[in-house]
């Protein structure tokens, strides 16, 4: 029994490392000049699809993630037990080993409470506030864009993009045909030309696929990656 779990998580961590190794490949030295941008015209369609940003979760849910960190040329394996409420917006987050025993949790009500609490020396809490919890707001808190530009780029993909201060913000949202909405695949935050911090979904082909199966996150100025398998219940 114990040799057959040894040898899950070995699969699930070489299932998990594939999958991210083809991402970061794919996006290492990503820069603006390698995408053909073209503003599009339509305040509609600009105006639909950031507003969408708002019911891409349901208001209440909870998650489950099995996640691959790498930092510091070491990897880590962790579990993330998630209670998210959008309207509320707030975000409660405890991260596990494998054995079961905490590593760190987070308890966060925006403008009002951020509470973290770690287990490990080696791990910081500013840094969990800089990486972790930034993540997870990224991700699921997501708000529209005070006044964004609509472009289109060679691969017919939407992407709305607004600047804040020296960061422009990018929201990719995948191509689709005329009997499917666009979905967002990709955030991304690019300074100088270059992508500093992405965040990749993909989702199943299943019927069941609303949300993002896996999430892949690189933050190349915090010097991290992030590969998750997630499961949902709402």
């Amino acid at each position: 029994m114990v040799e057959n779990i040894r040898s899950f998580k070995i699969l699930c961590q070489i299932s998990i490392f594939c999958s991210g190794l083809i991402f970061f490949i794919i996006c290492s030295g990503c820069t603006v000049s390698k995408i053909k941008y073209t503003k599009t015209g339509s305040p509609a369609l600009k105006h639909k699809l950031n507003k969408s940003i708002q019911n891409i979760y349901p208001d209440r849910f909870k998650a489950i993630h099995r996640v691959l960190l790498t930092f510091s040329k070491k990897k880590y394996i962790l579990n993330g037990y998630l209670s998210i409420d959008r309207s509320g917006r707030q975000i409660k987050l405890v991260a596990e080993n494998d054995m079961g025993g905490v590593i760190f949790d987070v308890y966060y009500i925006e403008n009002k409470k951020t509470t973290i609490k770690t287990n490990i020396a080696m791990i910081k809490k500013k840094w969990l506030g800089k990486t972790v919890l930034r993540d997870i707001k990224t991700i699921y808190l997501l708000k529209p864009f005070q006044s964004p530009t609509l472009f289109i780029d060679q691969y017919d993909n939407l992407i709305l993009s607004q600047k804040t201060g020296s960061i422009i913000k990018e929201l990719v949202y995948t191509s689709a045909g005329e009997q499917k909405e666009s979905r967002l695949s990709q955030i991304r935050h690019l300074e100088n030309g270059t992508y500093i911090y992405t965040v990749k979904f993909e989702y199943s082909n299943t019927s069941d696929n609303l949300y993002p199966q896996h999430i892949l996150i690189h933050d190349k100025k915090m010097k991290y990656s992030v590969q998750i398998n997630t499961r949902y219940f709402l």
